[in-house]
């Protein structure tokens, strides 16, 4: 999938869509989400009207605040492709990040170290 404007912000409307749902089922009003995720409420109605961008930050907080891993709030077609499963971790990461800033490697790089260090490796 290529990553141009419009996929990016039909994922960002997928996920705003995702926190929404998933708040409501757990009965939990932006109020009580904005308090459980150490956010505003202000940010929660922009992040689920889909007003701005969700950081990783507030993406994790958001996921932990309802009990579930960050990668399930994120649209299903992000899921591997059934040859992209007979790859090692480290090669579909490789070809996930071909081409992308270095930055954002080394972001991730670190992310997965901080993950592995304080055992956020569940996302079974």
């Amino acid at each position: 999938m290529e990553l141009t404007d419009d996929v990016m912000n039909q994922v960002l409307r997928d996920v705003s869509k995702n926190i929404s749902k998933e708040r409501k089922k757990r009965g939990l009003s932006m109020a009580k989400l904005a308090e459980m995720s150490n956010l505003s409420v202000s940010h929660i109605s922009k992040l689920e009207r889909s007003r701005c961008d969700i950081g990783l930050k507030a993406l994790l907080r958001i996921a932990a605040a309802m009990e579930m891993e960050a990668d399930e709030l994120l649209p299903g077609d992000f899921e591997p492709k059934e040859t992209e499963r007979k790859l090692t971790a480290g090669e579909r990461f490789e070809q996930i990040m071909q081409g992308a800033d270095p930055q954002l490697v080394e972001m991730f790089l670190r992310m997965a170290l901080y993950m592995r260090n304080n055992s956020l490796h569940n996302f079974s």
